[in-house]
């Protein structure tokens, strides 16, 4: 159903992240921001993360917020044949209006996603518009802070807008210092989260320079096509069916559900009703690599962030053997998810594998130390992880920054997650470019970059040799 919407309107597929970055580059390309888009998008998205596949919401709302705002600058559709006529509207009614608008609607895209307004006003800044001005800034900021607003309202409605229920807002969950006062690492593992960011980067520029030759292929033998694009989509949903369902097979370990948690949280708690016991015995065990696959991507994202991990013999986590089965399978596939002819974002399945990465490095290292508590938990080096491979494929670092800092709502993180993410980031540019670039090249678009291009620096090339009068 997700590839049919696509199939009505094209421009829908993939995450719509590139393409705005290069309407607000300047570039006008065709069918981006109507009304027919936002339509596609909206219900294709919808069913293509229902349909279980390794896929996200975030850059497809990114999308809807900027063809929203679109609408609302211009006062009317071609779509429906509406037009306002407002006097209202006719000052906005201009190409730079326009962009600014839009990119205020990535802004308050971010915001719904995240619930990180400051977060959204950021990403529009560093990965959204080329230009950039001090109204912008007020305009995106007041324009998050009305999406936040509005997100509180309608999910709080039920309790008639009295105490407002922040879990019914995105976030990672309620991280919690464990050592009082003190904060959940030591000041030398900031080395050891630099690593992590290394690596992160690594991961990222293996994921885009795989999807950067898968994309290539596609546009030779299947985008050309409508009727191939759609049997891809089959093929591939199939795949992914097969694949999920084969791992916790593979698997085929039951683990017992902790009983001591009288020390734990209730959102612990929580979090372990949500465990899987596919083949196991309900109540009393659960599959590990299950628990990961066939919940949701949120949930499993916070029970990587959260389960208590004191080292080698605790059994209320997952051990190294499961996140190491469910890490590669499911990187791989996200690098052949991404790209077919449904609207899909990364945000989350990054941060899903990179969760996984990092508590895989945090169960590791206690291993190493034989549970004498040297290192920070697992759910530290879990966040790590998320932001070093999520950052190593889009090579974000103060939005990014930003969006987890909100999401998690624990401080204390600030510095980890900025050397994690610039070590990343660097590591990654080593290799490639960054995902949405890679595929704003692949398409062939115009984009404009700040800095000139090494080869007209070094001949000397100017616009005047190429413009005949």
């Amino acid at each position: 159903i997700a590839s049919f919407f696509v199939y009505l309107e094209p421009v829908s597929g993939g995450s719509g992240i590139p393409e705005i970055k290069c309407f607000l580059n300047g570039i006008d390309l065709p069918r981006v921001v109507r009304v027919k888009t936002l339509i596609c998008k909206v219900v294709g998205v919808t069913f293509s993360v229902a349909a279980g596949l390794p896929v996200g919401k975030e850059g497809p709302m990114v999308h809807s917020g900027a063809v929203v705002a679109a609408g609302i600058s211009q006062g009317r559709t071609k779509f429906w044949g509406v037009d306002t006529s407002f006097s209202k509207f006719s000052d906005f009614r201009n190409d730079r209006e326009k962009r600014d608008f839009v990119a205020c609607g990535a802004a308050a895209g971010v915001t719904s996603a995240f619930g990180a307004p400051i977060g959204g006003v950021l990403f529009s800044l560093e990965e959204g518009a080329s230009y950039w001005s001090t109204k912008l800034t007020w305009r995106a900021f007041f324009c998050a802070m009305i999406t936040l607003g509005t997100l509180f309202a309608v999910r709080n409605f039920d309790s008639l807008w009295g105490q407002a229920d922040i879990d019914k807002l995105f976030s990672f969950g309620e991280f919690n210092s464990l050592s009082g006062e003190a904060s959940n690492f030591s000041i030398w593992e900031l080395l050891l989260f630099i690593i992590i960011g290394c690596l992160g980067g690594l991961i990222g520029a293996v994921f885009n320079a795989a999807n950067e030759h898968l994309t290539i292929w596609r546009m030779k033998h299947i985008n050309h096509s409508p009727s191939r694009r759609y049997i891809e989509v089959i093929a591939i949903s199939i795949f992914v069916t097969i694949i999920s369902f084969v791992m916790p097979l593979v698997w085929n370990r039951c683990t017992e559900l902790p009983t001591d948690m009288q020390d734990w949280s209730n959102q612990e708690k929580n979090l372990v009703e949500a465990l899987v016991p596919f083949r196991c015995v309900a109540g009393k065990e659960y599959n590990e690599v299950a628990s990961l696959i066939f919940t949701d991507a949120d949930t499993a994202i916070k029970q990587l962030f959260h389960f208590r991990e004191a080292g080698q013999d605790d059994s209320s986590t997952f051990s190294s053997a499961a996140l190491f089965l469910f890490f590669v399978p499911y990187v791989f596939m996200a690098t052949i998810v991404y790209g077919i002819a449904i609207p899909s974002g990364l945000f989350v399945p990054s941060l899903l594998s990179g969760a996984a990465f990092g508590r895989l490095c945090g169960h590791l290292l206690h291993k190493l130390d034989h549970t004498s508590g040297t290192f920070a938990d697992s759910g530290t080096y879990a966040l790590m992880g998320a932001a070093a491979v999520l950052g190593g494929m889009a090579r974000m670092t103060i939005s990014l920054t930003v969006i987890l800092l909100e999401a998690t709502g624990d401080m204390q993180y600030v510095l980890p997650l900025m050397l994690t993410l610039m070590a990343a980031r660097f590591t990654g540019n080593v290799f490639n470019e960054g995902l949405y670039d890679i595929h704003i090249k692949l398409k062939n678009i115009p984009f404009l970059e700040p800095e000139v291009p090494t080869i007209a620096e070094r001949h000397e090339i100017v616009a005047g040799g190429g413009i005949s009068t």
